[in-house]
């Protein structure tokens, strides 16, 4: 009889078991189909490759990515636009803002700045070349930046034409890594 109660409880082990295995099963399905997902996309209208929007005195930084850039006739072209709004929030002050790059002195690159609705004058300021804590030698490049009001939204493009002249198409250049900082630094403006 010891035996015949030990296979009966057994086999109700088994059938509990089987029980919760199915309730967790479908419990997880449920769950799973319960949870709200979210999905999120945005459309600009502007070809811009970076974007900086001022909404007080404050210094914004982004590196650009010059990836696989190779001697050529005709520049890269890189488009950033400077706003005074996102979309829904605008600036409460006039603001001063000026442009800087920073850029490693690993290749032989020429930097131009140009408003894209002014693509005959170039904008660049200063360049001047130094080395930093480390001794690491960095351009830094002055552009002349802009004003922007706090009335109605407004947005600056601009485009950085870098030159890398055919003349330094040879094997010692490849596979280089140019780093380029831009910086756009701003001030309250009084109007």
């Amino acid at each position: 009889m010891g035996r015949a109660r030990r296979r009966k409880r057994a086999k109700l082990m088994y059938i509990k078991f089987a029980f919760l295995v199915i309730v967790l099963i479908v419990a997880i399905s449920l769950i799973r189909n319960s949870i709200a997902k979210y999905r999120s996309t945005a459309k600009s209208s502007a070809e811009v490759d970076l974007a900086f929007y001022m909404f007080k005195e404050t210094d914004i930084s982004q590196t650009l990515k010059l990836e696989s850039i190779l001697p050529r006739e005709q520049p890269y072209e890189y488009t950033f636009s400077v706003a005074n709004n996102d979309g829904t929030d605008r600036t409460e002050t006039a603001i001063h803002y000026t442009i800087e790059l920073k850029t490693t002195t690993n290749l032989q690159l020429d930097f131009k700045v140009y408003n894209a609705n002014d693509m005959t004058t170039d904008l660049v300021e200063s360049t001047e070349t130094r080395a930093d804590d480390d001794g690491t030698y960095f351009k830094y490049i002055k552009v002349a930046g802009g004003n922007l009001g706090f009335e109605q939204d407004e947005q600056v493009v601009y485009k950085i034409l870098v030159e890398f002249p055919t003349l330094y198409n040879s094997a010692p250049y490849e596979g280089i890594v140019e780093y380029v900082k831009l910086t756009i630094k701003s001030t309250q403006r009084i109007v």
